[in-house]
C-alpha cells in the first residue's frame, strides 16, 4: 500500500502515527508530520533537548528542552508513550498537535507549546516541581509568542465604549502573509492565549484546546449578515442582542467594523469555528448561542479573531 504523500512530492519511507489528521514518520531516515496536507520536517540539537520544526517555506521554530524525533518514532510505531520534561504524558496524536501548533512560533519553550492542550489539574504542582529542579527556559519564549498580539490603542478605545458588548476581539499579525485554515488556525491559537489566559500570572482563565476546532469557510456577507433573532447566532445578532439586553443599533457595528476593517471587505478571508473545545463558550451553550471567527485582512496583513458565548 501507497504511504501517504506530503506536499511538494515527498513520500514518506515509513508511518509510525496516522489518524485523519496527522501522518508521523520519515523520509530518508529524517522525520516528518504531515498535518493538514503542510509537512514538517523535525530534527533536533545534538548536544541540548531542542526540536526543529521547518516548515516547507523553510521558516524553522526552535522548541527549547523538547524531544529527540527518530526518538519519538520508535515509541509511537509501538504504541508507547513519553513525558515531556513538564511532566505531561504525549501519544503520537498529542506529539502532532504540540508540532503543528508550535510550527511557525520562533522561538519557544516546551511549556508554552503545551498551551494548545490547555492547562491540566496537575499545572501548579508540576511548575514547583520545575523550579525546584532549576529548569531554565528561555527568557524570550512568552515574549516571542506575545509579540504577534496587535495592540491597536485606538481599536480598544472605541470598543470601551461599548461596555455591555458580549463580543470579545484580539487582533492578531499575519507576520508571513499566510492565508488559509492552517494560518487561520495558528492566529486562533494566539488569541487563545491572549484572551484565556490572566496576563498577570500566566494560569489560564477558561481551559481550551483549540487543537480539536474545526472550520469553515463563510464569505464576507455571511460575516455581515442580518440578525435572525430566530436562527443560529450570527455577528451581528451577538454584538446587538446580548442576553441581558443593549442600547447598541446597526449604526454602531457598522462603526465598530468600519474601524476593525477600514478597506472594506474585497480582502476579507473568513472562517467560522465550532465551538465544543473551551470552557469560554460554556454559558452560551446554555441558550443564548456561541460564535467563533477568524478575519484575515489581506490588505492589512492581520488577522480579527471574533468571540462571543454569554448567558443572563
Amino acid at each position: 500500500m501507497k504511504e501517504p504523500e506530503t506536499p511538494r512530492g515527498i513520500v514518506l519511507d515509513d508511518v509510525a502515527y496516522r489518524d485523519g489528521r496527522y501522518a508521523l514518520g520519515s523520509k530518508d531516515g529524517c522525520p516528518y508530520l504531515a498535518a493538514d496536507g503542510r509537512a514538517y520536517k523535525l530534527t533536533c540539537h545534538p548536544y541540548e533537548p531542542c526540536l526543529y520544526v521547518t516548515g516547507e517555506d523553510g521558516f524553522t521554530t526552535a522548541v527549547h528542552n523538547a524531544f529527540d524525533p527518530s526518538a519519538l518514532l520508535d515509541i509511537f510505531r509501538g504504541g508507547g508513550t513519553t513525558a515531556s520534561i513538564t511532566g505531561r504524558e504525549y501519544d503520537a496524536r498529542d506529539f502532532c498537535r504540540m508540532v503543528e501548533y508550535a510550527a511557525g512560533m520562533g522561538n519557544i519553550g516546551i511549556d508554552d507549546a503545551e498551551r494548545v492542550f490547555g492547562v491540566e489539574p496537575k499545572k501548579i504542582a508540576e511548575k514547583e516541581r520545575r523550579q525546584s529542579e532549576k529548569v531554565e527556559y528561555p527568557e524570550t519564549a512568552g515574549a516571542d509568542e506575545d509579540r504577534f498580539i496587535i495592540n491597536d490603542e485606538r481599536f480598544s478605545s472605541l470598543i470601551a465604549g461599548y461596555p455591555d458588548l458580549a463580543v470579545d476581539y484580539c487582533l492578531v499579525e499575519n507576520e508571513r502573509n499566510a492565508t488559509g485554515e492552517n494560518a487561520h488556525r495558528t492566529a486562533l491559537f494566539r488569541a487563545c492565549r491572549k484572551l484565556f489566559t490572566d496576563s498577570d500570572d500566566g494560569e489560564a482563565i477558561w481551559d481550551y484546546d483549540a487543537a480539536e476546532a474545526e472550520a469553515k469557510p463563510i464569505t464576507a456577507a455571511e460575516l455581515f449578515a442580518p440578525a435572525d433573532k430566530d436562527g443560529k447566532l450570527n455577528y451581528r445578532m451577538a454584538f446587538l442582542s446580548p442576553p441581558y439586553g443593549s442600547v447598541y443599533t446597526d449604526a454602531d457595528f457598522d462603526k465598530v467594523n468600519a474601524a476593525l476593517f477600514p478597506n472594506g471587505t474585497d480582502g476579507l478571508e473568513v472562517y467560522e469555528w465550532t465551538t465544543d473545545w473551551s470552557e469560554y463558550f460554556d454559558d452560551g451553550r446554555e441558550w443564548w448561542g456561541t460564535l467563533c471567527l477568524t478575519v484575515c485582512d489581506e490588505t492589512l496583513d492581520r488577522f480579527a479573531v471574533i468571540m462571543a458565548s454569554a448567558t443572563d
